[in-house]
């Protein structure tokens, strides 16, 4: 053992400079990163996204959206989550596949989340600032804070970091959207995201 050891302890002595060498670059090359990594971190100019954006038509499925709309529903619109400053959009809307759209169902869902307590504080002052004065009904049984747009025919509900704009009944005629029906469906929403 003692042979292995003055082996390696000579082998060492004779490579110094190389060992001292690649330390010194491994040394900056981390200290790089961590530059890298701190730089980015702490650049005011850029959000930084805290929360999970929702993305509607994953609070919604099409087989959930079925259980509303029947068999032959159909998605038609699906669009991702798009960041504007500290708020994502996302919106997802299905029909039950009727050819006449007269008499078509709909489900329309506009989801808006702040990524950021920024966004959250913002996405709670615009949903607050949205209500309207007249054709709304206040509601306290579904998510922090939430009402219903008789005029629109739209359930707006707030949830945590989450708003959600829900459209459901008649395509052609959104008056006609039941209060309890779009809250049957909010409540299967937000089921999902909890």
């Amino acid at each position: 053992m003692e042979k292995y050891y003055q082996s390696a302890k000579t082998y060492i002595l004779d490579h110094k400079k190389e060992f001292i060498r690649g330390g010194a670059i491994a040394l900056g090359i981390a200290i790089i990163i961590l530059g890298l990594a701190l730089y980015s971190y702490n650049n005011p100019g850029q959000p930084k996204l805290v929360y999970e954006p929702a993305n509607a038509c994953d609070l919604l499925t099409l087989d959930e959206a079925k259980t509303f709309l029947g068999e032959s529903t159909i998605n038609g619109v699906n669009k991702t989550p798009v960041q504007t400053g500290v708020i994502t959009t996302s919106q997802c809307g299905y029909s039950d596949g009727k050819v006449d759209v007269e008499n078509a169902m709909v489900i329309a869902l506009n989801v808006r989340t702040g990524i950021n307590d920024a966004g959250i504080e913002l996405n709670k002052a615009q949903f607050e600032s949205g209500i309207p004065a007249e054709n709304v009904e206040i509601l306290s049984n579904i998510g922090d804070q939430a009402y219903f747009n008789t005029k629109l025919g739209q359930l707006n509900v707030l949830k945590q970091s989450t708003w959600v704009l829900i459209s459901y009944g008649p395509g052609a005629d959104p008056q006609a959207n039941k209060l309890e029906d779009a809250v049957k469906l909010a409540k299967k929403v937000f089921s999902a995201n909890e």
